[in-house]
């Protein structure tokens, strides 16, 4: 629970004390004696990489993927197949703090550079805070000497946590403490462009008024009226509170009985509005109505629940352990929450982990809604619910947490829908050290894929394994612009289905990921892990163990790896001895299998690759079977010829095996078979695609 210093500042930064009037007064005809440099500030009602500028602005914060704004100026300066900022982004090479700013050049016009300026930690970006950045910001781009016009957007007033009204304070005394401090500059005019009208009209009072109250005279200029550029538009939310403002206005202020005669033609309005209204409600909704004439119609809003698209931006989600806590913040495309902390017991979360790993069927069905109450603040749970993609910042260890089990705990038991990870994508983002890597491939270079399955000795010899990989290779053959290499069987039990297969050895396989620059490589067979022991983990060959030390050579890593690997404690590899970690980690005793996937994970993504899906335990062959076929089938674009996002393919398969497990889960299995389809984990953006939208990438049927 948040303290009480905690409360009172987030108190002062929605409503800031008033200063003192005379002190207040003095402090402007001080400054007003000094020679500080004007500036015109226009807010533009259009898109901002549509609007010419020397300089175009967003904010960042730390860790996040661009979305909004900022992958607007990504695209600008990179366009859609390989954008710059993001992939710096992905790597961890944007670590700014508070106020920093980074430059990235453009080809092209009207975007001549782009510079993204650090909002610091997710959760953490209030008035005061912005404030700050803001000077940071206006004193670097004053500096340049050749910038006179800048672009930018009210950076938090989006996807952060402030309002507008908060926002336009934070940017004029910002802009205010920049021009006090007499840096010569050339900097005449900045652009506030927001790209929906409502929130242009917005804006533009709120800066109005932050201007008259906290500037001198003549040193901040806000213009009077909008300036209408390229790319605007409305919202269906914008385009009622319209809506509703006309509404008020023809009913005025409490619609009085006598108007009917006064103003007939208004009334009659009004009254053809509320026809439809049923009448035991209509006296209601007409004083509603004549409220809002009262409101300040600037300061109206709604919000209209509907169904967001396939591409529509992920809620993230930051879970971290801590000594008794696990600490909780969260980014949506609406709002920035603050940090939230749940108490936790280690011991009990332990054996709820082991619960849900390979669960029998009573657990699978009882346990999600109390993983859920138990480990989620309360008006986080709202926002896991709404059906959005779910990008979960973990730690390792809640890392070890069966997040795809994750329930809508007002969903009730045998309701009939489908689980949250089956109707929308739910991954994860591993907090972890990431390597440099070199360019990737262009998308006219086509894909190249490397299945590798079966591999293992004849004590690890795995049949469902060799129809997975074959069958992965005769979905990924059908598609346009993919080369396809499989390594399939161990040497001397080489699969014969397929013409050009190859031996699955560890040599070989690491000789063609060091060569060959594959995108893709899909493994099926044996895994093994040693607890605090990353070097002894990784993919059984019959030749040794293939892991993350092994990727480290790699130029190029593979963008997407994908490891339907059962976990597999070989005789004399798995010592008897106590793992090694964060305290939290310590406190976690859980089955091997629980943390096998996550350590995997982390030593691949600390290769440099990009995405990692993995089972938490042994799949069904046929389920395994469903979601590779389904999986590439949407991620490569053979289902509708577009390829989805990296999330919804994962969620479509999640989707095929979850709908296959209700024909049938009478064998002797049948635990296996019924949530096979939380058993697959996904660390990697949600979003991000392989393939761009635009290119051929399926042969003609």
């Amino acid at each position: 629970m948040d303290g009480p210093e905690t409360l009172i500042g987030a108190l002062l930064d929605r409503e800031p004390v008033p200063a003192n009037t005379a002190a207040r007064s003095a402090g402007i005809a001080a400054s007003a004696s000094l020679v500080t440099p004007s500036l015109t500030v226009t807010v533009v009602w259009g898109d901002l990489a549509q609007v010419a500028a020397d300089a175009h602005v967003a904010g960042h914060y730390q860790g996040v993927t661009p979305t909004a704004a900022e992958l607007a100026l990504d695209v600008a300066i990179s366009g859609k197949s390989h954008q710059l900022i993001t992939e710096h982004t992905r790597h961890g090479w944007i670590d700014a703090q508070l106020g920093e700013v980074r430059y990235f050049p453009s080809k092209g016009e009207p975007v001549k550079r782009a510079a993204i300026v650090s909002m610091g930690q997710v959760g953490a970006f209030t008035e005061p805070r912005a404030a700050l950045m803001y000077r940071s910001l206006w004193a670097e781009l004053m500096a340049l000497g050749e910038v006179r016009t800048v672009a930018t957007v009210m950076i938090g007033s989006g996807a952060g946590n402030l309002l507008p009204t908060q926002a336009a304070r934070a940017f004029v005394r910002g802009l205010v403490a920049a021009l006090d401090t007499g840096i010569g500059t050339e900097l005449t005019e900045v652009l506030v462009v927001e790209q929906d009208r409502l929130r242009a009209d917005q804006l533009l009072r709120a800066l109005q008024k932050s201007a008259a109250a906290d500037t001198v005279p003549g040193t901040v200029h806000v213009t009077e009226e909008l300036r209408e550029e390229a790319g605007g538009g409305l919202s269906r939310n914008s385009a009622t509170v319209y809506a509703v403002r006309a509404l008020t206005r023809l009913v005025g202020d409490g619609f009085p009985a006598d108007a009917i005669a006064d103003e007939p033609g208004r009334a009659a309005a009004v009254m053809t509005v509320l026809d439809g209204v049923d009448e035991r409600i209509r006296d209601w909704v007409r004083g509603h109505l004549a409220d809002l004439a009262r409101t300040d119609p600037e300061e109206l809003a709604v919000a209209i629940n509907r169904e967001l698209p396939d591409q529509s931006l992920p809620v993230r989600v930051s879970v971290l352990g801590g000594a008794d806590v696990l600490s909780w913040a969260a980014l949506t495309a609406y709002a920035t929450l603050p940090e939230r902390r749940v108490p936790v017991d280690w011991d009990l979360l332990g054996k709820l982990i082991e619960r849900l790993t390979e669960p029998c069927r009573r657990d699978a069905a009882e346990l999600p809604p109390l993983l859920s109450r138990l480990l989620v603040p309360i008006d986080f749970q709202q926002l896991i619910a709404e059906d959005t993609a779910v990008l979960m910042d973990v730690d390792r260890a809640t890392a070890l947490v069966p997040w795809e089990f994750l329930t809508d705990i007002r969903q009730g038991l045998g309701d009939g829908r489908k689980p949250l990870a089956v109707r929308t994508p739910i991954s994860r983002r591993l907090r972890t050290e990431y390597a440099e890597v070199g360019p990737e491939r262009t998308a006219e270079e086509g894909l190249r894929v490397l299945v590798i399955g079966d591999a293992g000795d004849a004590n690890h010899r795995l049949r469902g394994a060799r129809e997975e990989a074959l069958e992965t290779l005769r979905v990924l053959k059908a598609l346009e612009g993919v080369e396809v290499t499989a390594f399939i069987g161990a040497p001397g039990f080489v699969a014969q289905e397929e013409p050009g297969i190859e031996a699955a050895t560890r040599l070989d396989t690491l000789r063609a990921l060091l060569g060959s620059g594959f995108d893709i490589v899909h493994y099926c067979g044996h895994g093994t892990y040693v607890p605090g022991a990353g070097r002894r983990s990784g993919w059984v060959f019959e030749d040794g163990l293939l892991g993350g030390r092994e990727l480290m050579h790699l130029d190029r890593p593979p963008r997407l790896v994908v490891a339907n690997a059962c976990w597999s404690a070989q005789p004399g590899v798995v010592p008897a001895g106590s793992r090694t970690g964060r305290a939290s980690e310590e406190r976690l005793a859980v089955k091997p299998e629980s943390e096998f996937v996550s350590t995997l994970a982390d030593e691949f993504l600390r290769a440099g690759v990009r995405h990692y899906i993995g089972a938490a335990w042994r799949v069904p062959d046929r389920l395994a079977v469903d979601f590779a076929r389904t999986f590439y089938d949407r991620l490569l674009g053979r289902t509708d010829g577009d390829g989805a996002s990296v999330g919804e393919a994962v969620r479509a398969a999640r989707e095929a095996v979850h709908t296959e497990r209700e024909i049938s889960t009478s064998d002797d299995k049948g635990f296996r078979t019924h949530c096979a389809w939380a058993a697959y984990q996904h660390y990697g953006d949600p979003t991000d695609t392989l393939i761009p939208a635009e290119r051929p990438n399926r042969r003609p049927q």
